[in-house]
């Protein structure tokens, strides 16, 4: 069966990568874009590249922007931007994007999650239960009022992040 050859219109996006993606990042964007780490390209493909992602904080320096001519996009996937040589692409007109908010409910969860395992003594129960010292006499660890009012402060939180 003859096949035909593709247009470079028809070809997937290139993907620059500042360092490997986590599996599951990968997996959910597998079959719509091309990726090649910034490591393992070549001369033709950094000058093809015209979208750099930098999942987590890998550094962005001028030298990293200089191998990439064609670049037009600077896509972070932490929240802030700071590991990003911004004076450099403000120089060269490139659009420079983060994660923003999306992670804010999450990290609000999370913070709730540690109030009250620090409050909670979970660690040092944990600890307790992993001795073979809980019996019949080991003391109950009832929810503090402290605690009612983080939660109710979560809920307050995750309402004004929306």
């Amino acid at each position: 069966m003859e096949t035909t050859p593709q247009s470079p219109a028809d070809e997937k996006p290139l993907v620059f990568l500042a360092q490997p993606l986590f599996p599951e990042f990968a997996a959910a964007l597998a079959g719509r874009y091309r990726f090649v780490l910034a490591a393992d390209a070549d001369a033709a493909t950094s000058a093809e590249a015209r979208v750099l992602l930098v999942p987590g904080l890998a550094p962005v320096t001028a030298q990293h922007l200089a191998r990439l001519p064609a670049l037009e996009l600077v896509a972070g996937t932490s929240v802030g931007v700071d590991h990003v040589d911004l004076d450099t692409c403000r120089s060269r007109g490139l659009s420079v994007t983060n994660a923003g908010p999306a992670f804010a409910v999450d990290s609000v969860d999370y913070a709730v999650g540690l109030v009250v395992t620090v409050l909670r003594r979970v660690a040092a129960a944990d600890a307790y239960v992993r001795r073979g010292r809980w019996g019949p006499t080991a003391t109950t660890l009832s929810p503090p009022r402290s605690v009612l009012l983080a939660l109710a402060a979560r809920d307050e939180c995750r309402a004004v992040l929306r």
